[in-house]
């Protein structure tokens, strides 16, 4: 997956940058021919694994209406989540990275930024609510078993979380450079502008990263705390 950090490796970071051309004119990209080579063929093999994979998933929460629970409804947008990462994002990725050159424009780089932002948010913000819903059916097993209305619940729970991945980035992507009334973002590269803004970083990164992992650890030691006694 793509990552938004240096420590988490977005696939919007400027590391793909950094153009090399040989004495004849021709762009031949950070890496050797035989290196570049081995890279395409092992990210084109992600991509593969990524995309069967998680439409496999879907496939069968479509097909088997048994699997149709609330817990599997927050698996089902983790998949959706993760195909738009192995269909849209590494596609696009790859060659940015094997050419350290973005050379598809501006505005499939906003696309492509604002995609990888989002899905890779919305697939740890997914993780939590996971954890959180194995918590509830865990420590509150009669009344998680009695509720009414999960399918609209879990749906709605569904879209909150793309709704706070966007908000998170999307944004800040979008609207950066005219609030900043400048772009730092030279020509041939595509990261977002806010990447050398530490304080936001500092604040998005605790949003996504540390604040769920604590989180998710938490509701994971407390399950199975209940479910051992």
């Amino acid at each position: 997956m793509g990552q938004d950090l240096p420590w988490l490796n977005h696939s919007g970071s400027p590391r793909a940058a950094g153009n090399a051309c040989a004495a004849d004119g021709q762009h031949n990209g950070p890496f050797a021919a035989a290196t570049a080579a081995l890279l395409a063929a092992l990210m084109g093999l992600l991509v593969l694994a990524t995309v069967l994979g998680n439409a496999l998933v879907i496939l069968a929460f479509v097909v088997d209406r048994s699997l149709r629970t609330q817990g599997n409804f927050f698996f089902l947008n983790l998949a959706i989540a993760d195909l738009l990462v192995g269909s849209f994002c590494i596609p696009l990725y790859i060659p940015y990275v094997l050419t350290g050159e973005w050379r598809l424009g501006r505005g499939l780089c906003k696309l492509w930024l604002v995609v990888d932002y989002l899905v890779c948010t919305a697939s740890v913000f997914n993780i939590v609510l996971i954890s959180f819903d194995r918590f509830i059916s865990v420590t509150k097993a009669v009344s998680y078993r009695a509720q009414k209305g999960m399918t609209r619940n879990a749906i709605l729970k569904m879209i909150a979380v793309w709704i706070a991945a966007f908000l998170l980035y999307g944004p800040a992507i979008l609207s950066w450079e005219y609030v900043a009334q400048k772009s730092i973002l030279p020509e041939g590269e595509c990261h977002a502008e806010f990447f050398y803004n530490w304080y936001f970083l500092m604040i998005a990164s605790t949003i996504e990263f540390f604040t769920p992992f604590i989180t998710v650890t938490y509701f994971n030691w407390q399950a199975r705390q209940d479910h051992d006694q």
